[in-house]
């Protein structure tokens, strides 16, 4: 597994998982709807499963089911001032909010 990204977007992770002890400190990359565009990717904590793959990266877990990571390949996460981007590497960032004039 491959994850593209940058110390400051770790340190966000971590003051989010720092404030929530009662959860699982892995950040979860999943599926989170299909629009126009294709699959829209999330995140969240979770635990680990057998079937995930795992990477370490600036002290942040990153996890994602296999077969996910088989059919997007290598994940960009990014920290940006409302959120945080999360796309497959080979693709662009889109700063389209609607499908209007697209």
């Amino acid at each position: 597994m491959y994850i593209k990204t940058n110390e400051e977007t770790c340190n966000e992770i971590k003051k989010i998982t720092s404030a929530q002890d009662d959860k699982p400190k892995n950040v979860r990359i999943f599926i989170a709807g299909i629009g126009w565009g294709g699959p829209s990717l999330g995140l969240g904590l979770d635990e680990k499963k057998p079937e995930d793959v795992m990477e370490e990266v600036f002290g942040t877990n990153f996890i994602m089911a296999k077969d996910i990571y088989d059919q997007m390949g290598e994940i960009t996460v990014e920290y940006k001032m409302n959120g945080f981007s999360v796309i497959p590497t080979d693709q662009e960032p889109s700063d389209c909010g609607s499908c209007s004039g697209c």
